[in-house]
């Protein structure tokens, strides 16, 4: 059987893709289950709550929102830790069948706190799920790779956004509850990942060497700045994503009178579109010009399509679904990038820990940027998504500016 020489020793090339496939499907999912929520948000607290009146459900979507985020932050938490301790492929087991259960588990709710408890729930093996994905590819394949990997990766969560709004446009007309119920095909992974994927020789050499975890050593130097910058970054990304971005379909909502079901999954259809090419080009673009570099870009260019968006689309229509396009260029280019430059960061013995502390972090302030930022802006603008997401954008600004303080990592090798 033929070889690839990686940096972390010898590896079959049957494996190396079978650990690619594992992630991309892994994250492909993750994709599928977040953009199924974008789709139901709405619909399914008007049932719950009983209500048709925006200014209420706004603040509730907000919240729905923030409860998912949270537990997306823990789960990167406890599951990083759980990835550095016993392993990344046993972890990721884990995390596939947390967030399928309970995924399925939110269709069945009767209120808005218990499709809120679900949906925590499920998001802690969504968020353990990222930063594995990525130690595990970025551990076994070799670095001159790794840029165009992290794009692939970056891509598959846009393609899950995309398969959950063709879900919407089959099935969405039989109600937000059938739709959840799709959370139940990730489980089929699980299964998969703990019969044929083995551990990084990476991780494997650490444990034998008997290099410990301490969580520690992310708050103090060296490693201090990188840890706390890159929550920095992470900060922006997620919340200009889940503050300005994920709202189109609940902003779709405001613009089309009486079941709005079709436009919705059709308004999420075009926005995956756009994530799909900008997660992609992510990861080859921050190897062409730089990390940095190619960050202050991003953020110029999301800060202007989103402001755009809302500012010129006043219906729904072609229009709509071009500017969300490109917005989904813009802002999800970030996707790319940061499981090229996360990684980047931390040594082997901490990695999967750091990632998930970092990365996660960025969702705890997204949770409170949707919560008290977006959401209660809904309220104060009298149910305008279009204004409060627009406000939010101005978020881009600080990663402009806080990103020139990062470390540029393009040509170096993964820390061991």
């Amino acid at each position: 059987m033929s070889t690839l020489d990686s940096s972390s020793g010898t590896i079959t090339k049957k494996a190396l893709w079978l650990n690619l496939g594992v992630a991309w499907l892994g994250w492909m999912f993750d994709g599928m289950e977040m953009g199924i929520y974008s789709i139901i948000a709405v619909p399914a607290l008007k049932d719950l709550l009983k209500t048709q009146d925006l200014s209420i459900i706004g603040p509730y979507v907000g919240l729905m929102f923030a409860l998912f985020l949270l537990g997306a932050a823990a789960g990167g938490f406890i599951f990083g830790r759980l990835g550095d301790k016993i392993g990344r492929v046993k972890s990721m087991v884990i995390t596939v069948l947390v967030y399928s259960i309970f995924t399925a588990l939110s269709a069945v709710a009767t209120n808005a706190w218990q499709f809120g408890a679900s949906r925590f729930m499920g998001a802690l093996g969504l968020g353990g799920e990222w930063g594995l994905g990525v130690a595990l590819v970025m551990e076994t394949w070799p670095n001159d790779k790794r840029p165009i990997l992290a794009g692939a990766l970056g891509l598959s969560a846009n393609v899950g956004f995309l398969v959950s709004s063709l879900f919407g446009l089959a099935v969405g007309g039989f109600g937000w509850r059938v739709l959840l119920l799709v959370g139940l095909l990730p489980s089929v992974l699980a299964f998969f990942i703990r019969l044929a994927v083995k551990e990084p020789e990476r991780w494997v050499k650490a444990k034998k060497q008997g290099e410990k975890a301490d969580l520690g050593q992310l708050w103090r130097p060296p490693l201090l700045k990188r840890t706390l910058l890159a929550c920095l970054y992470s900060s922006v990304v997620l919340v200009g994503t889940w503050g300005v971005f994920q709202w189109i379909p609940s902003w779709v909502n405001t613009l089309v009178e009486g079941d709005a079901s079709h436009q919705r999954a059709t308004a999420a259809m075009f926005m995956a579109f756009g994530q799909i090419i900008g997660s992609f080009l992510g990861g080859p673009i921050a190897e062409w010009l730089n990390r940095r570099v190619s960050f202050a870009i991003f953020c110029v260019l999301s800060f202007i399509s989103s402001v755009a968006l809302y500012a010129i689309v006043d219906s729904y229509g072609p229009l709509l679904l071009a500017m969300a396009v490109l917005a989904g260029i813009a802002t999800t280019t970030f996707y790319g990038w940061l499981p090229l430059y996360l990684p980047e960061l931390f040594p082997t013995r901490i990695r999967a820990t750091g990632e998930g502390i970092t990365y996660n972090f960025g969702r705890i302030l997204a949770a409170a940027g949707v919560f008290l930022g977006t959401g209660n802006l809904v309220s104060v603008f009298h149910g305008s998504f279009a204004k409060a997401a627009a406000v939010m954008a101005s978020l881009y600004i600080i990663g402009l500016i806080a990103i020139w303080f990062g470390p540029e990592t393009k040509g170096q090798t993964l820390p061991e």
